[in-house]
């Protein structure tokens, strides 16, 4: 930045619901912070435009800042009053990080949906602004479909196909946030499997093994394709459903694949789709940036 300097704080919505409503607009993340929480003084770093890093007392009494966290993020202050009601939502069905990052002074990253991104991002003496720009500032246009019918109606269908998206864009954002963007996909893949057990659908064992593959996909992602090749072997072929065997073979490729074995994942490549082929090898042009 050129200039580091004050100006009039720019104001933040103080509705949540408005917040989801203008992300799903601009294919924005939302920052959301405690109302009190902007009492405290949250000191700031950042680089100017000659590389040297400037230290700013208080990011919330900075109008400039503001600004630029507000062209990537749709910014949002909620009072404790609204407190009950959110905490309701999520309560014994999120992680223990998870409430603790709720309910803390930090600034929450969360999708259209409310789902906190930035749970285990650490307390640091100066906020890097620049960091958290580049690690959460994400274009959701690419999930717009599947954040606006999962904000309409939630049901297995709809948290599945979600939960699936997250997972592929996780493989195109910055290393540094990949297992934050994973982990979103798994609340959501848990929320599916919870959805499941409730609508009784027919067919219902084939969905809670694809499930379970996705869980897999998930370890791909993250670069593990020794665990998953490891899960797959204890899996017995006769008992894979049929609507999951492009995926089953679909792990299998890649893993082999991850691990440069072209001789096992030649056997598979049949089986998958130019759709699949194009999936994998986004997952391992990141996993060799990991």
């Amino acid at each position: 930045m050129s200039t580091i300097g004050f100006s009039q704080p720019v104001e933040w919505l103080t509705s949540l619901e408005a917040a989801q409503r203008l992300s799903l607009i601009q294919n924005k993340m939302i920052v959301m912070t405690w109302e009190d929480s902007m009492t405290l003084p949250l000191p700031v770093t950042i680089k100017d435009e000659n590389g040297v890093r400037r230290y700013i007392d208080d990011l919330f009494k900075n109008g400039i800042l503001i600004n630029l966290l507000k062209e990537h993020f749709i910014l949002v202050s909620v009072n404790e009053s609204e407190y009950p009601k959110m905490i309701e939502k999520i309560e014994n069905k999120r992680s223990t990080s998870y409430i603790d990052k709720f309910n803390d002074d930090s600034l929450k990253v969360m999708d259209a949906n409310g789902t906190i991104v930035n749970v285990d991002a650490p307390y640091q003496e100066f906020f890097d602004i620049a960091t958290f720009i580049q690690n959460y500032a994400i274009n959701t246009e690419f999930i717009n479909a599947e954040l606006k019918s999962y904000y309409d109606v939630q049901n297995f269908v709809t948290t599945f196909r979600l939960s699936s998206r997250y997972l592929d864009m996780a493989s195109y954002v910055f290393s540094q946030s990949r297992e934050e963007f994973v982990n979103v996909s798994s609340i959501y893949l848990k929320e599916a499997e919870k959805f499941l057990i409730e609508e009784a659908m027919d067919n219902q064992e084939a969905f809670q093994q694809k499930i379970e593959l996705k869980q897999l996909e998930q370890e791909l992602v993250l670069g593990n394709p020794k665990k998953v090749l490891r899960k797959l072997k204890r899996l017995d072929p006769t008992e894979i459903n049929d609507i999951n065997n492009t995926l089953v073979s679909f792990l299998y490729f890649t893993s082999y694949l991850m691990r440069k074995d072209e001789t096992n994942a030649s056997n598979y490549r049949s089986d998958i789709s130019l759709i699949d082929l194009k999936w994998a090898s986004a997952i391992i042009n990141s996993y060799v940036k990991l």
